[in-house]
């Protein structure tokens, strides 16, 4: 029964194992550039996720009672083996997805040193972890894993990340947690590049708690260009989403670790998208993140960001 949630011991009555409505499977794809890529799916009985280990515990595709909310590109999921460093290269991996993490030491333009958005997103994670049982009435289901950006002669951080929810929820979150284990001060950006796609973004969807002058979502346009879109809040906790006549999707965060925000809207044809993207940074017009632009983190400090995800029928 749609929207039904059953005590553990009703449910139980009714199944054999959880893995009939929900639960979490570890699998590994076989085929292309995705071959061997290790993903987890997490399936609530309303919504399903893959999270990639391999590439940084990030998000590929999500849905919502069978409905895409994340969209995926041409690339389609890519190893990490095919990272590309220099320049505008780090595109040819960008399979978009729900979320896509942009850091550690650049969530912009490339530089000299380092590629367009930085080398997290193509990361494969270490001591990954896949909990799935009952705590009290509640079937929990939780994933994590940490992956490590370091060089020799230079920083050690360490992104540890969670993902947590539970059967028959509309919502999950993400938690990351990111720690200085060098000696000396690092500076850090980090950006959520969530991805919006087509059925939630379609003509006539609108995008939630933004200037009226942005948050009109048309059809599809031949040879439309990409908008980065600035968006300034005074509130604490902030919520922004996508909405249309069917479905909304949300996100909500705590600005005290994420002040900046800004909109990706490309709604050209194949590529027809809007990213939503909480940052620890405004690059202030700029297209680079130098030192100015980071945030600062002490030896064995910890910087903490949350996110929680939320999606529901109208």
């Amino acid at each position: 029964m749609r929207g039904n949630v059953m005590k553990k011991e009703e449910l139980l009555k009714r199944i054999g194992s959880v893995e009939q409505i929900g639960g979490v499977r570890d699998v590994i794809l076989n085929d292309g550039k995705a071959k061997d890529v290790r993903a987890i799916e997490i399936n609530t009985g309303k919504l399903r996720l893959t999270v990639l280990p391999d590439r940084c515990m990030d998000i590929a595709q999500a849905d919502y009672r069978g409905s895409a909310i994340s969209w995926i590109s041409k690339t389609g999921i890519t190893a990490p083996q095919y990272y590309e460093k220099n320049g505008m290269e780090w595109l040819r991996g960008f399979y978009g997805g729900l979320v896509t993490t942009c850091g550690l030491k650049n969530i912009g333009g490339p530089r000299e040193d380092i590629g367009l958005h930085g080398r997290i997103a193509n990361t494969p994670a270490e001591k990954v972890s896949v909990f799935s049982d009952w705590i009290g009435d509640d079937y929990v289901m939780k994933v994590s894993g940490e992956m490590r950006e370091a060089v020799v002669f230079g920083e050690n951080l360490v992104l540890k990340r969670t993902i947590t929810t539970k059967l028959f929820s509309d919502e999950f979150t993400l938690e990351d947690t990111i720690v200085n284990l060098g000696f000396e001060e690092e500076g850090i950006a980090l950006c959520y590049h969530c991805n919006f796609g087509y059925p939630l973004v379609t003509e006539g969807a609108k995008i939630v708690n933004v200037p009226s002058d942005v948050a009109d979502i048309t059809a599809p346009i031949h040879g439309k260009t990409e908008e980065c879109i600035g968006v300034d809040y005074a509130d604490s906790v902030v919520t922004v989403g996508i909405e249309n006549d069917e479905m909304a999707a949300f996100i909500t965060y705590d600005r005290a670790n994420l002040p900046d925000f800004l909109i990706w809207k490309m709604l050209g044809e194949s590529e027809y998208v809007v990213g939503l993207e909480p940052r620890t940074t405004n690059l202030g017009g700029q297209r680079i993140v130098d030192e100015s632009a980071q945030v600062m983190v002490k030896p064995f400090e910890e910087y903490k960001t949350f996110l929680k995800f939320t999606v529901k029928e109208k």
